[in-house]
């Protein structure tokens, strides 16, 4: 075989080899790989962005019981002196979208890693304050409660005490527990001015001497100007942290029926009905809910019975009612506290429909558009948080109950939301009942209670209530 001479033999060509560089091959693969990270990283903070911007922005929080920061309106003057910035971002921040889903899962998160949430454990105790202080006490704003979503709040800082000696209270015990020997005090945590203990939620108490004065003078002015004819009665209702505050926080609290019982003492033609007495031997049953500042149904049974037993009315027993149990309740304290405690560990909510022969009518607050349904609430298609609504739906109406007895006694219960709790337990031991409250109601209710043939009033709240800032709307309903 012969070779061209313009070709060269084959043992003499030259070949053109691509050598392989693994280094370079790795960082062409970091780039791509840094690439695709940023632009997803683009891409998520873009969705997260478009989301922010236009997704539906909630206008109520149940968990917190609340209404939502709302949107300002624009005008030249408020964007100019800085009010509609301001506001438009207290607005942006407060109705984030999903806002409930991220609270949970940031509690969840936080929960996890062992973050306590904005909580401060007590290792000492609180001063006590001198009574001759006596600040303005930390109020209770119970607010509106109107389906499908109870917006009520509560203080959002650790109240000053008054001189009042601490409540004697023993430490907390899971609720239906057979009883026990002491319990070990579990290390407790406060956020927003509650006790988490054995994941029981626990208010404490501010209390005022002065304002407990300012109630009963104002209770005394109703009995007043009803007359001799008509009973009035007070119930101020303890709360949790009467029957739950662990021993070792006793000072972080004042007493509440140490409260309860100066007040009592300025009350003039006037019957206190003793709550807590009536409370006390059933402190080892459900009669506080452990995730909502509430008290139970059956909580509010004790009491009505004590009600209706000093008032000389009869009453049903409970074996009368229809029980109903819904699980998986958390209530208010986990908005106010976002304790994932409460999320891991729900509770019962159970309550009990009369069987009594009833009739229920509604009015708005200004007496108006009167309609008829039921008393209790038809609550499965409503969130656990706003199970409470099952007593006449809310607060921001007027209701009106017709029984079955017969005994020319008509009751108005004057209340905040404890006092709803009330209504179906003495559904047997009035002839009428009218509800009221005493913060959203609009008429004059002297003489609504006239008009009405009225022959017991029934003052029903709790103690934040009667010796806080909401006592001082009874005066607005004797003025208006």
């Amino acid at each position: 075989m012969t070779h061209r001479k313009d070709q060269p033999a084959s043992n003499d060509m030259e070949i053109d080899i691509h050598v392989h560089d693994p280094e370079k091959e790795a960082a062409r693969k970091e780039w791509r790989l840094h690439e695709f990270n940023v632009l997803t990283i683009i891409a998520v903070l873009a969705i997260i962005t478009v989301f922010m911007l236009f997704g539906k922005r909630p206008t109520k929080s149940a968990e917190e019981n609340r209404d939502l920061t709302a949107c300002p309106k624009f005008s030249v003057s408020s964007y100019l002196d800085g009010t509609f910035t301001s506001e438009f971002a207290k607005f942006f921040n407060d109705t984030v979208p999903m806002r409930s889903t991220w609270k949970a899962f940031i509690a969840g998160f936080r929960a996890h890693l062992g973050i306590p949430y904005d909580d401060v454990v007590i290792h000492g105790s609180i001063p006590v304050i001198e009574n001759d202080q006596d600040p303005a006490p930390a109020a209770t704003t119970e607010a509106t409660t109107e389906a499908p979503v109870a917006v009520e709040t509560v203080p959002g800082a650790v109240p000053a005490a008054t001189d009042a000696a601490p409540a004697e209270t023993e430490a907390p015990t899971e609720a239906t527990t057979e009883a026990e020997t002491e319990p070990q005090e579990d290390d407790g945590e406060i956020a927003n001015n509650i006790l988490i203990v054995k994941n029981r939620g626990v208010m404490l108490y501010g209390g005022s001497h002065s304002g407990g004065e300012r109630y009963a003078e104002l209770v005394n002015e109703y009995k007043t100007r009803m007359g001799a004819d008509v009973n009035v009665w007070s119930m101020v209702a303890p709360t949790a942290v009467s029957f739950y505050l662990p021993k070792k926080f006793a000072s972080a609290s004042a007493s509440e029926t140490e409260n309860i019982d100066y007040l009592n003492g300025f009350l003039q033609d006037v019957t206190p009905i003793d709550a807590f007495s009536a409370l006390e031997p059933h402190k080892d049953e459900p009669i506080y809910s452990r995730t909502d500042h509430h008290w139970a149904p059956i909580g509010a049974f004790y009491a009505a019975e004590q009600f209706a037993k000093d008032a000389g009315v009869p009453f049903a027993p409970l074996s009368d009612y229809e029980e109903v149990v819904k699980p998986g309740y958390v209530g208010t304290l986990y908005g106010f506290t976002n304790s994932q405690a409460f999320l891991d560990d729900p509770e019962d909510f159970i309550y009990y429909k009369p069987t009594a022969d009833i009739t229920t009518t509604y009015y708005d607050i200004d007496m108006t558009n009167e309609r008829e349904a039921p008393l209790m609430l038809n609550i499965d298609k409503l969130e656990p948080v706003s199970w409470y609504l099952v007593f006449m739906g809310g607060d921001e109406r007027v209701t009106h109950v017709e029984t079955a007895t017969d005994n020319d006694r008509v009751l108005c219960i004057i209340k905040d939301s404890y006092g709803n709790a009330l209504v179906p337990c003495l559904t047997s031991s009035f002839e009428e009942i009218w509800v009221v409250d005493m913060r959203y109601f609009e008429p004059n209710i002297i003489s609504f209670m006239k008009d009405k043939g009225v022959t017991d009033v029934l003052f029903a709240m709790n103690t934040f209530s009667a010796t806080g800032q909401n006592a001082q709307k009874l005066r607005t309903l004797l003025d208006q």
